[in-house]
């Protein structure tokens, strides 16, 4: 009788009793944050997942999801991203590739206790690549290094197979699948492994993508220049030998002759003149990948959770990343010179001195708030300035002091494309990318300026901003300015009616002209000696 009066009750709320999903205990989770991760990473990306990581903790999610769009990132942040996965977050953490994670999506979606992809997804090759073209193999191997180990910890520490996570990372890896023919486990051995096991080589079906004639050897392959094959100092820290630097113990024992009739080949997964690569199905058939999600109802299922909530990153996070892309600050390095040298050509609005003023702020600001640039980068280019200045208002035509200024400014913005160990490849990559994106703003914003002091003061627009060159104007009879030809020889005196900065315009009698201060600025009302009279008209002031 109480059962049926159960059943009714049920069916006049109109609610059946949903069946909770099954899953493993170890990734039940109750409430689970999704941290996005789309785009490079970068130095703001490691800012602004541990800010969400934080705030998901503190609201007592008991489960992490970072969502992995991906091409790949940064060295150092993407190893603290790793780091603070597997020592600050719970210890329910999963990456979703979705829907794809090379490079450096790979190595912290290994970082993760389970992985899942969205279907048509793919993630690997994560070998360590430089825009300045091939890496040096001592250099590669400085690089290559702290990835594998990594990565072999990473696999050890979830139990997945560290062999196979080595060919992401390495060219020059050759892997074979075998298969437990009694309880159908899955492994992945190396050559060596394979011939121990077997005692003949293993069969090579995978087609090589370097010619034969090039075959001399595992160090000679390369899949691409920017993918050379890796070999330690005297072998030293190799892929075959890179375990015994893991304080963490193996996930399983090498196989010998004695396993031979337990195990059988299933097929070659690797060749050694390639990076693996992973669709879905193979990530599934190697033991990376636990699930395949497509949505968030997908992953609520998957970890059996009540909840799930996503963090993306902020606005001000998004805009910071935009603003220090370098087409961005290469963009606003030329509105920086073109803006300061308007306004110190032709003083008068002061709105092209405030848009240098913003475009340096940003310029600064921005890389300041991104982690990338350090205090010594922005008092460089503060010092710059107060040089070019001096030269420019204290000791005109001196031009050692105006030279020493901007060295100072172009190496302060160089610096903060830079971040990390100056030594590190990571860093002379940035050292040169901001060298090309600075010099490249430089010559622009001259060209530009050039063509803007041919053009500009003629134009109608020109004559709303720039005070008009009329060398002699006078003042006619109804009180107005209207041009003459009178000159001024050298040694007139006058009335400055504007500001020079260094430009403005003087009162010689009935006549107003432009001129040029010949060193501080000077300032309305004071007097003025003609020193020049040629191209342009240059006074100084008539101390008194």
């Amino acid at each position: 009788m109480m059962t049926l009066l159960c059943c009714a009750v049920l069916l006049a709320a109109g609610q059946a009793p949903e069946e909770a999903p099954v899953v493993p205990v170890h990734r039940q989770a109750d409430h689970v944050t999704v941290i996005t991760i789309s785009g490079p990473i970068d130095s703001m990306t490691v800012q602004s997942v541990r800010r969400r990581l934080s705030d998901a903790i503190e609201d007592g999610s008991d489960a992490i999801v970072i969502q992995l769009d991906t091409p790949g990132g940064e060295l150092m942040a993407t190893l603290e991203l790793c780091r603070m996965l597997k020592e600050d977050a719970p210890g329910n953490t999963t990456a979703w590739i979705s829907p794809h994670a090379f490079s450096a999506g790979t190595i912290i979606a290994l970082a993760c206790r389970s992985i899942v992809i969205q279907p048509g997804g793919m993630f690997g090759d994560s070998a360590p690549v430089s825009p300045l073209g091939p890496i040096p193999q001592t250099e590669r191997a400085k690089l290559e290094s702290p990835i594998l180990t990594e990565v072999i910890d990473s696999a050890r520490r979830n139990h997945r197979d560290e062999r196979i996570v080595q060919a992401f990372v390495s060219v020059g890896v050759e892997l074979w699948l075998l298969q437990n023919m009694d309880t159908g486990e899955r492994i992945c051995v190396d050559a060596g492994e394979y011939e121990a096991i077997y005692g003949e080589e293993p069969p090579r079906t995978i087609p090589s993508i370097t010619p034969s004639s090039e075959l001399e050897g595992p160090g000679e392959n390369a899949m691409t220049p920017f993918f050379e094959q890796f070999t330690g100092p005297g072998g030293d820290l190799t892929p075959s030998n890179l375990s015994s630097l893991m304080q963490r113990p193996s996930s399983r024992p090498r196989l010998g002759s004695e396993d031979r009739d337990a195990w059988q080949l299933v097929e070659q997964i690797i060749s050694n003149d390639r990076l693996l690569a992973l669709t879905p199905s193979q990530g599934r058939d190697y033991g990376l990948v636990d699930g395949f999600v497509k949505d968030d109802v997908d992953m609520k299922q998957f970890l059996g959770a009540r909840t799930i909530t996503t963090r993306n990153r902020s606005w001000s996070e998004a805009m910071t990343s935009f603003l220090v892309s370098w087409p961005v600050r290469l963009v606003l390095i030329v509105i920086f010179i073109v803006g300061t040298f308007i306004e110190m050509a032709a003083p008068g609005t002061g709105v092209f001195g405030a848009g240098a003023a913003v475009a340096l702020l940003i310029l600064l600001g921005a890389p300041w708030l991104a982690g990338m640039a350090q205090w010594w980068d922005i008092l460089l280019v503060l010092l710059g300035l107060l040089l070019v200045g001096a030269e420019l208002f204290l000791f005109p035509g001196t031009l050692l002091v105006g030279a020493a200024g901007a060295v100072c400014m172009l190496i302060g913005l160089v610096g903060t494309f830079v971040s990390g160990d100056m030594t590190s490849t990571e860093a002379l990559d940035g050292i040169f990318r901001g060298m090309l994106v600075v010099f490249t703003g430089v010559v622009t914003a001259v060209i530009i300026a050039a063509t803007i002091a041919k053009r500009f003061q003629s134009s109608r627009f020109g004559q709303r901003f720039v005070l008009s060159s009329t060398v002699g104007s006078m003042r006619g009879a109804a009180g107005r300015e209207t041009p003459g030809t009178t000159s001024l020889p050298t040694g007139t005196e006058g009335i400055a009616i504007t500001d020079l900065r260094p430009a403005g315009r003087i009162r010689c009698g009935d006549a107003v002209v432009d001129a040029v201060s010949s060193g501080r600025w000077i300032e309305t009302g004071a007097r003025v000696r003609v020193v020049r009279s040629d191209m342009i008209l240059e006074v100084e002031v008539i101390d008194t």
